[in-house]
């Protein structure tokens, strides 16, 4: 059976054509250089150099196992280099799932950064409703996942990332889309658009809260899941709806977007479990900030 030492001694001794200088290239002596060509030699039942007194040549056999030999140690080298950078999560796959309103300038802000550091990990993404992230990452359908949070399981991590205010988003037609002067409180009589709680319990308490706050809840006259479908039907003229503000890029024509005086802040972050051993996670969670993955917080998906 040849054994990689072999090979590689053998390849030494290729290039340099000389067992001591082999020998001091392999920081070892030369008695055990030559006992290990004798023996590759043996193995194969080819005699690969022609001994001199002061040198040695590949014999024509030598120089076609040297072809062989450069092939396959360049590819063990390169399987070497790949598998280390798998462990260390800089090869691989990361499963991305995400809401729609990460997706306007959260999502497209961390892949990059992520695939600037790390360009040999390829990305798989996935949209999907919050209310359905939890059960992806606790089945391993997903590794991580950037949406709101809220109350849920406890076996999963959450780190928030950013905050962002909410707006109202009306018709272009709306006698206040033009107005300078913008109160929420305006809309108390309008038909709301909107989702239902259970798509997305954080956000939809800090949309109800804002109405609260200005004295009213809103009349809800349809709901559906996603944000972007809310904008559309309120472009149609059926109704009003308050959306992160993050949804202004959108520029959705026949809407006006209008900033909310003392809006509560949305947040939304990066949820993943931390039972995965996928080690692109690691690489992914130190790229958005945090450093260990002890470094975690409760769980609040």
């Amino acid at each position: 059976m040849i054994e990689l030492r072999q090979l590689r001694y053998f390849m030494a001794l290729a290039e340099h054509l000389h067992f001591g200088k082999a020998a001091e290239s392999l920081h070892i002596t030369q008695p055990p250089l030559s006992r290990q060509i004798s023996a590759l030699e043996a193995d194969l039942g080819v005699v690969l150099f022609s001994r001199h007194s002061r040198s040695v040549e590949l014999t024509a056999a030598g120089r076609d196992f040297q072809r062989h030999a450069k092939t396959a140690l360049a590819e063990l080298d390169l399987a070497i280099r790949s598998t280390r950078a798998s462990a260390r999560g800089e090869r691989g796959e990361l499963r991305v799932s995400f809401t729609m309103v990460a997706a306007w300038i959260l999502l497209p802000e961390l892949l990059k950064a992520y695939s600037d550091a790390y360009p040999e990990v390829s990305l798989a993404l996935n949209e999907v409703l919050p209310r359905d992230l939890g059960p992806a990452l606790e089945r391993g359908e997903a590794d991580i996942a950037l949406t709101f949070p809220s109350s849920g399981s406890k076996s999963l991590c959450y780190r928030a990332l950013r905050r962002e205010p909410l707006c109202a988003v009306l018709p272009a037609s709306h006698p206040l889309a033009a107005a300078t002067e913008f109160s929420i409180a305006a809309l108390a009589d309008e038909p709301f658009i909107t989702f239902p709680r259970q798509t997305a319990p954080a956000l939809h308490e800090a949309v109800m809260s804002c109405c609260r706050r200005a004295g009213f809840e809103p009349k809800i006259r349809l709901e559906t899941h996603l944000q972007q479908t809310i904008v559309n039907l309120v472009a149609e003229g059926l109704g009003v709806s308050v959306v992160p503000g993050s949804m202004r890029k959108m520029r959705m024509p026949g809407v006006a977007f209008k900033a909310i005086d003392r809006s509560p802040p949305v947040e939304y972050g990066v949820i993943w479990n931390p039972r995965n051993e996928n080690p692109c996670l690691n690489t992914f969670l130190r790229c958005v900030g945090v450093e260990e993955t002890g470094d975690r917080g409760p769980a609040q998906v």
